[in-house]
């Protein structure tokens, strides 16, 4: 690759298939540099270190994962809404299953972006569990949920821990209409 067609988006996508091939930890920026043909030191003029390019990793992921949702909640509301976040945002962790792992291991509070990006997110689980509940602290409560089945249902599938004969897909569906019927019962 020359190196006037070397951009931090190029190299970010080229990372990510890197980090597919040989995994996260083993990326460096000799072993990128390979990869683009290029010299490593060219790296440098675009980030600091490897830690910088994660985090700017992580940064494009939430930018995708958020305009992906925007896209597919568009007129939605509801139930519909509730499930199209819950299919959209598991698809997507899914097919970028190395950027969702560093996106979990990237701590909420060591970049702003990251942070603003995942409150972004956020918002969109807010303002479709509001079509249902009013009150903020119950909202919150329920946001906490549904991301943490969410979270916890890509990661041990991802992973490979659910090895059963029970279908994956019967399971996450259960799942998420159970947490749909729970947003329709009293809170106590």
């Amino acid at each position: 690759m020359k190196k006037r067609n070397l951009t931090k988006e190029k190299i970010i996508q080229v990372t990510f298939s890197l980090a597919d091939e040989i995994g996260l930890n083993n990326v460096t920026f000799q072993k990128l540099a390979e990869k683009l043909d290029i010299k490593y030191p060219s790296l440098y003029n675009h980030f600091a270190n490897v830690t910088e390019l994660k985090s700017e990793m992580t940064i494009s992921l939430l930018n995708s994962l958020n305009l992906k949702l925007m896209q597919c909640l568009v007129g939605k509301s509801g139930e519909t809404a509730v499930k199209t976040f819950a299919y959209t945002y598991r698809n997507f962790a899914m097919e970028n299953k190395t950027g969702y792992r560093l996106f979990l291991s990237t701590k909420s509070t060591e970049n702003e972006k990251v942070t603003h990006l995942a409150k972004e997110t956020n918002n969109f689980i807010l303002q479709i569990l509001s079509f249902y509940i009013k009150d903020e602290e119950t909202l919150i409560h329920k946001s906490r949920f549904l991301r943490s089945l969410l979270h916890g249902f890509v990661s041990l599938s991802s992973l490979g821990y659910f090895q059963n004969k029970v279908d994956l897909e019967d399971s996450f569906n259960l799942m998420i209409n159970d947490f749909i019927l729970s947003l329709s019962q009293k809170n106590e």
